[in-house]
């Protein structure tokens, strides 16, 4: 775990001086941020909102760039990719593992393969773990029961499979998979016992153990690191929209500087106790969870490439591909599953000659 977090630490040094621009008075940053740019409004489809996705608002950081943004809540992977094909979202935060399976495979839940691909990252999972109704607090007392997923094949469905396996527990054989829908409905679900135990993030694992559900497996225990929320969008809609994309990546990565910034603890705790049903204790353990090292938030927005290809790999050991996949090129940006350059040029200095990178 601490060579992981080594890593981590490592690879954000190349951005420290892009980092430190943020922190600068509006009067003193370049032009390019200080310009008005053409107002547009975007709607996102989100499963739940994070400490960045609260502060973008709240803070200002979106307004900075002109964009009005709405969150609009997800009920399941298959109608976020189905509307974002349809056009109702521009912009979409998901699992990595989805971008993978709408990308490349024409069996995924729609039909077809639809050019969505990822340009930032967000974070490891938040948490993302197994939780059970407090009377099934191990592995084998799982034997027989049914357990919650988004979708048989695809977001975190992997994970759980792999969890449940190197415990001696088979899909089909010794547990029931049943399709709920995304993270509220699972959390909705296991609360009125629909479902024996499901996997849980985003805070939802956090309110279930509060009320006496057990965690038995972190993500980190099949996958580390494990490269798991992304922003994503249609490529097409991206291209023709690049200035608009790369305006947002400039507000999220303000948005998250700012909630990793220690000085700003009081006002983050009272930003995420905005959302319902949201104690200060709770909002407290919330905090500490997006900023744990090894399965929080994605401090320069950047895709892991080794946490990437443990996605894939596990996609592959439960035969998510429709074809024999070369893990290693997927893994890269020639794949298309993501492309960096927005970031890049989010992040560049007005007087930057764009030959730097971020890999």
């Amino acid at each position: 775990m601490t060579s992981s977090f080594l890593r981590k630490a490592l690879r954000l040094s190349p951005l420290l001086l892009t980092a430190a621009l943020f922190l600068l008075p509006l009067s003193a940053r370049p032009a390019y941020a200080q310009a008005a740019p053409t107002p547009v409004a975007l709607r996102v489809g989100v499963f739940s909102r994070s400490l960045p996705m609260l502060a973008a608002q709240s803070k200002g950081f979106y307004a900075r760039e002109n964009l009005t943004v709405s969150y609009l809540q997800v009920q399941s992977s298959t109608q976020q990719f189905t509307f974002l094909r349809d056009g109702q979202y521009d912009i979409i935060n998901t699992a990595a593992d989805n971008v993978v399976n709408y990308r490349l495979n024409d069996s995924n839940p729609i039909g077809a393969r639809l050019d969505v691909q990822s340009f930032t990252g967000t974070d490891y999972g938040t948490g993302l773990s197994l939780v059970s109704k407090p009377e099934f607090a191990t592995f084998e007392s799982l034997r027989g029961k049914r357990l919650g997923v988004d979708a048989p094949d695809s977001g975190f469905a992997y994970v759980l499979y792999k969890m449940m396996r190197q415990h001696g527990l088979e899909r089909g054989r010794d547990y029931e998979v049943v399709v709920i829908g995304g993270s509220a409905a699972r959390y909705t679900a296991l609360l009125a016992g629909t479902i024996d135990a499901t996997l849980e993030s985003g805070g939802f694992e956090v309110r279930l153990t509060n009320a006496g559900y057990a965690l038995l497996e972190y993500v980190t225990e099949v996958a580390d690191p494990y490269m798991s929320g992304v922003s994503a969008a249609r490529q097409s809609w991206m291209e023709q929209n690049r200035d608009v994309v790369v305006r947002f990546v400039r507000a999220s990565y303000a948005a998250t500087q700012w909630s990793l910034d220690p000085a700003n603890r009081e006002e983050a705790i009272g930003l995420l106790m905005t959302q319902p049903n949201t104690s200060r204790a709770l909002a407290e353990q919330l905090y500490d969870e997006q900023l744990n090292q090894e399965t929080g938030l994605i401090a320069d927005l950047n895709i892991d490439r080794l946490g990437l290809y443990n996605v894939l790999k596990l996609r592959e050991e439960f035969g998510g591909f429709d074809a024999v996949p070369n893990l290693r090129r997927l893994t890269t940006p020639s794949s298309g599953l993501y492309d960096l350059s927005y970031l890049r040029a989010a992040l560049r200095p007005a007087d930057d000659d764009g030959t730097g990178d971020i890999r």
